[in-house]
């Protein structure tokens, strides 16, 4: 074999090993970008509840037993007692939620909410079937004043940490973020003038789906 010819092969075979190198580096890119995606798919994961104002109308759906029905509802009552937010004046609240919606002095819900006014639980939250092992939250009127001023409405509920699900249609099967339905109040918050925001927003209807994030301002 001539200098030459062993010089070609050498030179062939270094190609090879960059091409395969290259090759490699962008495979190891496309799973990067996968994984990556796949992440913030993971974060949109959303969660199949069931909204109802009342008990009776959660034994009329006819989705989970009579039991689950009345002991959601009880749930809820405890929970709005012990972690519904607080505001320091009945406007403050009616700015939030809504000047029809009911907002009242809050000793009449619980001792501990003496000097301060809150909403009226005017619905609650619960999962589509026990398997989920979801919380079950009360919800509270959502219909902040800039809203109002700026759409001629508002509406819908929110959670007691700030999560929204806004009804455009009837029915009480609605899809919300899976961080929305998973995160409650353990404790009641003041809440200073401007509403309290933060943790989803979902806009649905019946058999709807999850929408984007819930600002601050309501």
């Amino acid at each position: 074999m001539s200098q030459a010819t062993g010089d070609a092969e050498a030179e062939s075979a270094r190609g090879t090993k960059r091409s395969a190198a290259v090759s490699l580096v962008l495979i190891a890119g496309v799973g990067a970008t996968a994984y990556g995606l796949s992440r913030l798919e993971a974060g949109r994961r959303t969660e199949d509840v069931l909204v109802y104002r009342s008990r009776d109308a959660c034994l009329a759906d006819r989705v989970r037993s009579a039991q689950d029905c009345t002991e959601a509802e009880a749930a809820a009552r405890v929970a709005y007692a012990a972690t519904a937010p607080r505001y320091e004046t009945l406007e403050d609240c009616e700015r939030h939620h809504g000047p029809s919606a009911g907002c009242v002095p809050g000793a009449t819900v619980t001792a501990a909410a003496q000097g301060r006014f809150l909403p009226v639980m005017t619905a609650f939250m619960m999962g589509r079937n026990p398997e989920q092992a979801l919380p079950v939250q009360p919800l509270y009127p959502h219909a902040p004043e800039e809203e109002r001023h700026a759409h001629g409405g508002g509406g819908g509920y929110c959670t007691g940490s700030g999560g929204r699900i806004a009804f455009v249609g009837g029915g009480s099967r609605v899809q919300v973020p899976t961080e929305v339905a998973r995160t409650t109040s353990t404790t009641p918050r003041l809440v200073a003038r401007g509403g309290f925001g933060g943790a989803g927003r979902a806009v649905a209807s019946a058999g709807g789906h999850a929408g984007s994030g819930h600002g601050s301002g309501g």
